[in-house]
């Protein structure tokens, strides 16, 4: 669904699902990325905004950059009212800087870079339940269920264009840089080390790496949020069982039940119920992991 831009006054280079990016004059190696309010799940954006969505993407982002992942180079350039000082003289929305960043600009890589470290997912729900060979290369051992430990992270990259496509680890290993693989491991044991200490659990995570003008290898897009990871309260993993998640999985599971089971259909419209529900989960997950309210964090903008 083609959704109106979120700036008039700056040259829209792409619209994603959820983010935007817009060239900044003066500065052919900066974007200003756009965190909307908008929703995606299975590749199609719905036509219901989830209020503060991209403002607490943003506001992750900038914690996991400038706190745990701290040394790791990430595409961000400056945030918070530092971003106006890169931007032409205009009119702009008054929270553009809680939901925008500006970034180097990076080359990508083909692949979404995705580890899993429990039986979920499309892994489970396409693949394992079925007894279909997966598309990834992954061997697993018999007697597995949904939300069973992995006896080691295994690697299922998808193409990073069109409709996301797995493709075969071991392609993508033969393909990449080895240093653009292990970035992508090691923010996922960063992250997922330092949510265990909060009590969640990060059960698959996704990330996109590219290399900026001086060749530096650097992560792109957006790293250890909802949109790109699925979060769960440790205590509450029950072999077996669905989890309560603490993700954009509840508009998952909405959008399931909405096209009657499938996982594809027509943009959705989801009720206040559910909207409540996914910005309550993910306030108190921010809140859980950053140790502040949202509001708080940003008064450091």
């Amino acid at each position: 669904m083609k959704r109106t831009p979120y700036l008039n006054n700056l040259s829209l280079v792409h619209q994603g699902e959820m983010k935007e990016l817009y060239a900044i004059p003066d500065h052919p190696n900066l974007l200003l990325m756009v965190a909307t309010d908008a929703i995606s799940t299975h590749n199609i954006v719905h036509t219901t905004p989830v209020p503060l969505v991209g403002q607490m993407l943003t506001a992750l982002l900038v914690f996991w950059a400038h706190g745990p992942l701290q040394g790791i180079p990430t595409h961000i350039f400056r945030f918070g009212n530092e971003i106006y000082n890169y931007l032409p003289p205009g009119e702009y929305p008054s929270d553009l800087h809680l939901c925008a960043l500006v970034v180097k600009k990076l080359l990508m890589a083909p692949y979404r870079l995705i580890y899993v470290r429990r039986m979920v997912g499309s892994l489970w729900h396409d693949y394992y339940k079925k007894r279909l060979q997966n598309p990834y290369g992954i061997n697993f051992s018999r007697g597995l269920t949904l939300m069973s430990s992995l006896p080691l992270v295994v690697f299922a990259p998808r193409e990073n264009w069109g409709t996301h496509n797995p493709a075969n680890g071991d392609n993508v290993r033969t393909m990449l840089s080895r240093h653009v693989l292990d970035l992508a491991y090691k923010v996922y044991e960063r992250g997922n080390n330092f949510t265990l200490k909060k009590g969640v659990e990060i059960v698959n995570f996704r990330a996109l790496v590219g290399v900026c003008s001086h060749n530096e290898i650097s992560l792109g897009g957006e790293w250890l949020t909802s949109s790109c990871c699925r979060f769960v309260e440790r205590s509450k993993i029950i072999v077996g069982e669905d989890p309560p998640w603490a993700d954009r999985e509840i508009f998952r599971k909405d959008a399931v039940r909405q096209w009657g089971g499938n996982k594809s259909g027509p943009p959705l419209t989801f009720s206040d119920e559910v909207v409540r529900a996914g910005v309550t989960a993910s306030l108190t997950f921010f809140e859980r992991i950053t140790g502040d309210s949202l509001s708080t964090f940003q008064n450091n903008f």
